[in-house]
């Protein structure tokens, strides 16, 4: 995928978020009632959670750190030993 590509499906993404964001804050406002949490307290654990997935994400796609493994042995390959 281009670079060009990611941005878009970025950008479109963060649209309909942003779009369903309007939606929920204009129902809100027609049923009179405030918001559940003060803004900056809502957007502190937004953070929190982005940043606990990427955090996961990063985790479970570490590189193993194992020690290689030993070389098969001749008998193993199926091969006669020679002596």
């Amino acid at each position: 995928m281009s670079a060009a590509g990611t941005t878009r499906g970025f950008l479109r993404k963060a649209g309909l978020s942003f779009a369903a964001g309007l939606l929920m804050g204009a129902l809100y406002w027609a049923m009179d009632l405030t918001s559940p949490a003060p803004p900056l307290l809502g957007l502190t654990g937004l953070a929190g959670i982005v940043l606990g997935e990427r955090a996961a994400t990063a985790v479970r796609h570490r590189p193993a750190r194992r020690r290689p493994a030993p070389p098969p042995s001749a008998a193993e390959e199926g091969t006669p030993r020679v002596p």
